[in-house]
């Protein structure tokens, strides 16, 4: 008898649970979030910066962690997660470290010019995915992590930029638009030192 009971009052729950569902859902009930972004411009500064190339990359990233005592790797501290990105590198010259010395009018048709050194101008991360990722039980994933290897990746990425020649390219692409704006307004021969 105490066990029929049991049954019906379970069965009861659950058609009230059911019905408060249904109305719920049914009357149009939803969810409305809403969010405030406040701004405060701190600052601004100008720029001379001529960016004459862009690598993208496409990288995968593995990250693990875990705890250890002395060289022991503890039980139920690894974590885990796999991400790929797409990135931005850009490099030029700036323009604000040009000189009056650095250019030397030869003649009417001939201008010499020393040019800056180029450098790496912006790292950006375009967009990450995450793929997989494995919590444990005492070393929980938290958006440090994230960020702590994103901010990896971008020094990793400037050093593959560099090793794939992205300074020379940008040297280059330099002298040919300069070369090409100052032949625009009258000059024949450019002359870069």
């Amino acid at each position: 008898m105490k066990t029929r009971r049991t049954g019906i009052i379970a069965a009861l729950l659950v058609i009230i649970l059911l019905q408060i569902s249904w109305v719920y859902t049914s009357l149009g009930f939803k969810n409305q979030a809403s969010m405030n972004v406040s701004s405060v411009l701190e600052q601004i500064k100008p720029i001379s910066e001529l960016n004459t190339v862009e690598m993208y990359f496409h990288d995968i990233v593995d990250y693990e962690d875990a705890k250890y005592f002395r060289e022991v790797e503890l039980p139920f501290t690894r974590k885990k997660f796999i991400f790929t990105v797409k990135a931005r590198v850009k490099a030029g010259i700036n323009l604000h470290q040009l000189t009056t010395e650095d250019i030397e009018i030869v003649d009417k048709t001939t201008v010499k010019i020393k040019l800056p050194t180029a450098v790496i101008t912006s790292k950006e991360i375009l967009e990450y995915t995450s793929y997989d990722e494995k919590d444990s039980v005492f070393n929980g994933i938290k958006n440090e992590d994230t960020f702590a290897a994103l901010e990896t990746l971008q020094k990793d990425l400037e050093q593959q930029a560099i090793e794939m020649g992205i300074l020379e390219k940008a040297a280059e692409n330099a002298k040919l638009s300069i070369g090409q704006l100052l032949k625009g307004v009258g000059y024949e021969e450019v002359i870069f030192e």
